[in-house]
């Protein structure tokens, strides 16, 4: 299947000056293709190198915390602040004229809020509240190099809209609790070890540092500047669920093919059936998942998925209501990562892909055209 359509992805990449990217597609049984093109840094991409998989590591703190659920040890519309009282001291920011306002919280934050990004909590490159309010040091930008983001404000009252935000970032600190471990043990103990996930960790001490591949900034030109640098790796905690994964493609469609097997690992279960269906149902009613600007053209461009599509939230992904025509069926489940690394799940089809780059901004042009071209040809092969 690569072959055929390789040739269009590698002029793509070389148009848009695109270094390297690797792909896999998997259906519910056994991978289908994975293949790299270009090379990372003075190597040819090879199958082991590794990639920073940013927000991509959200479907796997929720099943994560789905399996809490599961277990009876959390449930989805408990007060978090049980569990985390700091959830409960949250405020509700508002623009006051030239400066902010603060109310507290009308409703209690919830796992089903967190899960959903319904709570109101909000990324600085996304949300223009939080944005000045980092730009004026009253809150540390999600950038810096440790968990004090989570001291932002939510923008507004939880379960009254849908933004992209640091929610996940506060699951995971909710599984380090309740569980009495580190996320990374956590999720290595009960995700990645049963689904043979050996090249993911969120501490790149449990990996082979040397394949990690180096980090690229797009500029509005094209022109491509090593940024390696300005991302140091982490070897310790905290770990954060919001983005903290390093994997790589093989690993990550292992992942996906138990989400197309409804829960099945290679040696057990790792969530329930009903759960996994419930990943992929919409769990945000009549809200939208809404075109999101950017306070941080670094970092991200501005985006809106599939114009006049309804697009939803489920637990871990964002979901279409109706088709894309050319590319996933109504129902599939897809999202991405700060660095341009891309999935989508269609479980109509059993089918599902994984594209990873290495670059910022999230949401360039390039990368958006990488991943359309390989997610329209792995689903016209199925359909």
């Amino acid at each position: 299947m690569f072959e055929a359509m390789k040739s269009e992805l590698e002029a793509t990449m070389a148009a848009h000056s695109v270094p390297f990217a690797s792909f896999g597609a998997t259906d519910a049984q056994s991978t289908r293709l994975h293949d790299q093109i270009g090379s990372a840094g003075d190597h040819p991409l090879g199958a082991a190198h590794i990639f920073r998989i940013a927000s991509m590591t959200k479907p796997v703190v929720s099943v994560a915390a789905l399996q809490l659920v599961a277990r009876g040890d959390l449930e989805l519309d408990q007060p978090m602040k049980e569990i985390l009282p700091a959830l409960g001291d949250t405020q509700v920011v508002v623009r006051n004229g030239d400066d902010f306002a603060f109310a507290p919280l009308a409703r209690d934050i919830t796992l089903r809020h967190l899960l959903t990004h319904t709570s109101g909590y909000a990324y600085d490159f996304h949300a223009e509240l939080i944005a000045e309010l980092v730009a004026q040091e009253k809150i540390p930008g999600v950038a810096s190099d440790n968990d004090g983001f989570l001291s932002a404000p939510v923008i507004f009252q939880p379960g009254e809209g849908w933004e992209y935000g640091i929610g996940l970032d506060w699951v995971g600190k909710i599984i380090e609790k309740v569980s009495g471990t580190d996320l990374n043990q956590y999720t290595q103990t009960h995700i990645l070890r049963p689904l043979r996930m050996d090249h993911t960790s969120f501490s790149i001490t449990d990996l082979d540092g040397d394949a990690l591949v180096p980090l690229a900034l797009r500029g509005d030109d094209g022109s491509m500047s090593d940024v390696t640098q300005l991302m140091p790796t982490v070897t310790d905690g905290p770990y954060l669920g919001g983005g903290g994964l390093y994997s790589n493609v093989d690993d990550y469609m292992k992942f996906m093919r138990m989400l197309l097997q409804n829960g099945q690992a290679p040696d057990g279960q790792i969530l329930p059936a009903d759960m996994v269906t419930d990943m992929f149902v919409n769990q945000i009613g009549d809200k939208q998942v809404v075109h999101m600007p950017t306070f941080n053209p670094m970092l991200a461009a501005a985006h809106g998925w599939f114009e006049g599509t309804s697009m939803k939230w489920g637990y871990g992904f964002m979901l279409n209501e109706t088709e894309i025509a050319g590319r996933r069926s109504a129902g599939a489940g897809a999202w991405s990562g700060l660095y341009n690394t891309f999935f989508a799940i269609d479980r109509s089809r059993e089918t599902a892909c994984v594209v990873m780059m290495q670059m910022l901004p999230v949401y360039n042009e390039a990368a958006l055209a990488v991943f359309d071209i390989f997610e329209r040809s792995v689903f016209a092969a199925t359909s």
